[in-house]
């Protein structure tokens, strides 16, 4: 006996039937649209974005097929005919107003409905190619050797517009195809299956041609997306590198600026240095070393907020900021890193390696509003901490200023300070 249960929406609504309708269309269209493979999400955001997002090919398109009825409607005066002009009209006026919508949506920042224009280009070609094959019943040549000529312009026009979606494509130019083939392979009109053999044929090349254009496409896309990693991460540990560090500060700082309530947007930088770090390197080699680097930012990593921003700046060098963060739990949060590096890291050696790590803090924009002043601050107070003894966190002040200057360093860093 099989059970059947009704879904129940949170709220303890029952799904609706037109509900479940928009459901399983949202479903079969992200299939349709998606790339055959696995994907990362950003590049098959990009490919997705390069289908819906050319104005210009889909203008020619909308005028092309437009043309194409109002011929039929001058040349045959039937009721299908003007019928399929007014259709091309309105849904080609339909998509490019949903393009439109998606463009602003994703111009703005925002996720775009790609449901809509993905929906709209379906319908379009549903009516291109019932006007087609109402073209091969009228029995006319002209008219059907236009829109042969029409199908075949619009079929490779998707597998250019639509290579970054091959799925779609292929979708479409069935679509294109398929009325038009069978019309003419069943009419009695001579010769005409002819071209009831070749569009399919024809289609099947493009097919081919534009599914070597996706595997270029998707190449020159995960090219681009690894150069970009490695512009702006660390090769070693894979944390953000300098580049990135400064580019987030930025957006920290640029947030602070513009921000009513400056207190609600301010933040706080962490400057991390290791201690012994050198006499790894020197006892075990730099293959250890780069071990305990890697083992290390995992450390980081999983001692910080999922919103915090953990970069390697220097060779044993870390910077961390941490936005909209309280004195307290960013004590919290420096304790915690001490208490985990301090553990021992096993890097394949009889013995396990034990280091420390010094921080020092700063707070925007209680310590300065700019990149040089914060990370100048932060530095200062890393710097008390490895006189102190290392192993320490000490928050920029008046105190951490005066401990320098006492100890006669004028703000400069410890003459041992990069001796780890």
């Amino acid at each position: 006996m099989t059970i059947e249960f009704e879904p129940i929406l949170p709220d303890g609504r029952r799904v609706q039937p037109g509900f479940r309708l928009i459901q399983a269309m949202d479903v079969a269209i992200n299939w349709i649209v998606s790339s055959p493979g696995a994907r990362p999400a950003d590049v098959q955001r990009v490919l997705l974005l390069q289908s819906l997002t050319k104005a210009r090919t889909l203008v020619i398109s909308i005028v092309a097929s437009s043309l194409m009825a109002a011929v039929a409607a001058v040349m045959t005066a039937a009721t299908w005919a003007y019928a399929w002009l007014l259709a091309e009209l309105v849904v080609g006026s339909l998509r490019l107003v949903a393009m439109n919508s998606f463009v602003k949506a994703e111009s703005s920042g925002r996720t775009g409905n790609s449901l809509a224009p993905i929906f709209a280009g379906l319908i379009s070609f549903i009516i291109i190619s019932a006007g087609g094959y109402q073209c091969v019943g009228s029995g006319q040549w002209p008219l059907i050797t236009m829109a042969g000529m029409g199908l075949a312009t619009l079929i490779g026009a998707v597998s250019s517009r639509n290579a970054g979606t091959p799925r779609y494509a292929v979708l479409l130019i069935f679509i294109l195809t398929l009325p038009f083939s069978l019309a003419a392979l069943t009419s009695p009109m001579p010769y005409l299956f002819i071209i009831g053999v070749q569009l399919p044929l024809y289609a099947c090349g493009v097919i081919f041609v534009m599914l070597d254009n996706y595997k270029v496409l998707l190449s020159l896309y995960r090219s681009e997306d690894e150069n970009r990693r490695l512009a702006n991460h660390d090769l070693l540990t894979g944390l953000p590198n300098r580049s990135l560090n400064l580019k987030r500060f930025d957006e920290l700082l640029a947030d602070l600026a513009s921000a009513s309530d400056r207190s609600s947007k301010g933040f706080t930088v962490f400057c991390l240095d290791l201690d012994g770090f050198k006499d790894v390197n020197d006892r075990l080699g730099h293959a250890a070393g780069d071990a305990v680097l890697v083992a290390l930012a995992d450390r980081l990593r999983e001692s910080v907020r999922v919103l915090d921003f953990v970069a390697r700046t220097g060779g044993d060098e870390f910077v961390i900021l941490l936005p909209a963060i309280s004195v307290a739990d960013a004590t919290a949060i420096a304790e915690r890193i001490i208490a985990r590096v301090e553990m021992p890291f096993d890097v394949g050696h009889c013995e396990a390696v034990q280091i420390g790590i010094s921080i020092g803090s700063a707070s925007a924009p209680a310590d300065g509003e700019s990149v040089d002043a914060l990370m100048r601050s932060a530095d200062l107070a890393m710097y008390v901490a490895k006189r102190r003894g290392k192993g320490r966190f000490v928050p920029h002040g008046p105190r951490s200023s005066h401990f320098l200057r006492v100890e006669g360093a004028e703000l400069a860093p410890p003459a041992n300070a990069d001796a780890g």
